[in-house]
């Protein structure tokens, strides 16, 4: 199964974007994905996972619930707001989410989260498509799988 989801999730990368719906119009504005919120138990370790191991970088604390981890970059890709909501109201469970990353070298970013003491499984290469994936877990377990498409960089 693990196997499977990988190889979904890279031919869905290489592929390129796949178009939602036939009934947009040519002149249509796009429809992008600006953020991600992800349950967590702790602010700080969980931003400190994401700036250290995928480069991201701390972002504005929105409301005491919701805090953001952005790209340094802008347009690089959706940001993280992180949710700690001890009572529940926003049904975000932290230890729920599945996030994928396109990174230089997998095995490289797997090894250091595994070096702090995080999960992380053994890289799985897909040869047919020229790409390796490395599936790690944060602070509160939420899954990261890590894409490293072509040869590490």
């Amino acid at each position: 199964m693990r196997v499977l989801m990988a190889g979904a999730v890279a031919l869905t990368v290489l592929a390129g974007t796949a178009t939602v719906g036939t009934a947009l119009a040519a002149d249509a504005p796009m429809a992008s994905l600006m953020t991600v919120k992800i349950g967590v138990t702790d602010f700080k370790k969980a931003t400190d996972f994401y700036v250290k191991f995928l480069g991201m970088k701390e972002g504005a604390q929105y409301n005491p619930a919701e805090k953001a981890v952005d790209w340094p970059t802008p347009g690089q890709g959706s940001n993280i707001i992180l949710v700690h909501d001890p009572e529940g109201k926003l049904k975000l469970t932290p230890g729920a989410a599945w996030l994928l990353f396109k990174v230089p070298d997998a095995k490289k970013t797997g090894k250091a989260i595994a070096a702090a003491g995080f999960k992380v499984d053994s890289p799985i290469e897909i040869k047919a498509m020229n790409s390796t994936v490395v599936t790690a877990w944060d602070p509160d377990g939420n899954t990261v799988e890590l894409l490293q498409v072509g040869p590490a960089q």
